[in-house]
């Protein structure tokens, strides 16, 4: 599989988690429910497939990698990413999403793990001007406050530096759907003190409801194998483009929500495809 789908497929089923989540937040589900229950059910579907195709996968350095990505990668910055959206909007949220490759490309700098390219650094420039310009104009963005403000940037940091953690400690012939399970189960065990502690996880089981969560567990199986498949292929800069997918979900979903996005939306969408276009190449 080339990297162009594996980017799209897995910026869309990650990205539908924020208009989810701005979704079933007037129905009585918080943030901490929303990424602690599909989350828990994400990981275990994906532990039970490993499972079957290839029996028991446990390993020491699996189990740790899955506990660092779960905790750093997943459950501290969705979380906030949720709590973002059911404050400010979708649209506003999926803006940290723009931010990724900028702290990716910082932190391999000043570890020297790559050296500087003017490609490279253009692309980042031409794919956040579009992030910006779309989100910017969004009329959810004019909703933020300091605290959301500083979540918009708390959000890619952390992905960022996960993104550089995860290239240097991938386990080696570790199938895609295990890394996935492991990731999400520790996440999902990281949410599960806050969620009880706070009364987050206690979730209004209604029909809508029922049907939020279940969406994003399918969601999350989908995209979480699509994820480690992308790892895999792309170095970290290169794989956190894929937040610009993600954000672009996050905002066009946000529109069946009653957000509105002005008449921008077009050339940002044009220099958002450049972007991905020059990584592409």
């Amino acid at each position: 599989m080339t990297l162009v789908p594996l980017f799209l497929g897995t910026g869309v089923f990650l990205g539908v988690g924020m208009p989810l989540a701005r979704w079933l937040a007037p129905q009585g589900v918080e943030p901490l429910g929303f990424a602690l229950w599909p989350t828990a059910a994400a990981g275990l579907v994906l532990a039970a497939l490993t499972w079957l195709r290839q029996g028991a996968f446990l390993r020491w350095e699996l189990v740790r990698f899955g506990a660092i990505a779960g905790f750093a990668g997943y459950a501290l910055p969705m979380a906030t990413a949720f709590w973002l959206a059911a404050r400010a909007g979708a649209g506003y949220a999926a803006m940290s999403f723009t931010l990724p490759p900028l702290f990716t490309l910082a932190i391999n700098l000043l570890l020297g793990r790559e050296r500087w390219r003017w490609t490279r650094g253009a692309a980042i420039v031409v794919g956040l001007a579009g992030a910006l310009l779309l989100v910017g104009h969004s009329a959810s963005a004019e909703q933020g406050d300091a605290l959301a403000i500083a979540a918009v940037f708390a959000i890619p940091a952390l992905i960022g530096g996960t993104n550089v953690w995860r290239s240097i400690h991938l386990p080696p012939g570790a199938p895609a759907s295990g890394l996935g399970s492991l990731t999400l189960l520790a996440a999902s065990l990281v949410l599960a003190l806050p969620a009880g502690l706070t009364g987050a996880a206690d979730v209004p089981l209604t029909g809508s409801t029922v049907l939020g969560l279940a969406l994003q567990a399918v969601a999350l199986v989908l995209g979480y194998v699509l994820y480690f498949e992308l790892q895999k292929r792309a170095e970290p800069v290169v794989f956190s483009f894929m937040g610009y997918v993600t954000m672009l979900t996050g905002v066009a979903a946000g529109l069946l929500l009653g957000e509105q996005v002005r008449a921008s939306m077009l050339p940002a969408l044009l220099l958002i495809l450049a972007a991905l276009r020059m990584v592409a190449r």
